[in-house]
């Protein structure tokens, strides 16, 4: 599948498990130990309304909450700005200069994935990602400087996981959660 239609994938998953969210499930702790469920869907929403931003050059306000009311047409409205964003010509290739051979896209699509995945685990949501979508995220980062992004606090370290585990449990252990 192309760049593209694997971010679409991602986001649809993504706006289906927000969609889903129960009430009363906001303070709930997440895989990721700083955030709960409130903070971390403040991030995911506020992560795909930015990498617009860094496309074109600007810094992202990180403090700004855009959930607001209705979380799933605020997640909606920054995916769709964030898609329309990565179609301009040039802009899937734009590199990222702390992570040699990565692209701000494969940034971009691994926070989706993933905290999509934290959500849903918070949650008590089926947290199986699209195998093929899964597969994507773990040949990209499985060869990525993850040194760098671990340093920098951004996944933690790996956890073992049989060869053999299902493909969403290899991705997330690779990235430091507990399947």
């Amino acid at each position: 599948m192309d760049d593209l239609e694997a971010l679409e994938r991602a986001y649809r998953h993504a706006e289906a498990v927000i969609s889903r969210i129960p009430p009363g499930a906001m303070d709930r702790p997440t895989p990721c130990p700083e955030w709960d469920v409130r903070a971390l869907l403040r991030h995911l929403v506020g992560a795909v309304a930015a990498f617009p931003e860094m496309l074109r050059g600007e810094p992202p306000d990180w403090s700004a909450n855009l959930v607001g009311d209705d979380a799933v047409a605020s997640f909606r409205t920054a995916a769709d700005a964030n898609l329309a964003a990565w179609r301009a010509p040039g802009a899937l290739d734009t590199p990222v200069g702390m992570l040699p051979g990565m692209r701000l896209f494969d940034l971009n699509l691994v926070d989706a994935v993933v905290h999509t995945w934290d959500l849903a685990t918070a949650t008590d949501q089926d947290s199986r990602i699209d195998a093929d979508l899964a597969e994507q995220v773990f040949a990209t980062w499985r060869a990525a400087p993850l040194d760098r992004s671990r340093a920098a606090g951004a996944f933690g370290p790996e956890v073992e996981v049989p060869p053999d585990a299902p493909i969403t449990d290899r991705l997330v252990a690779l990235l430091g959660r507990r399947p």
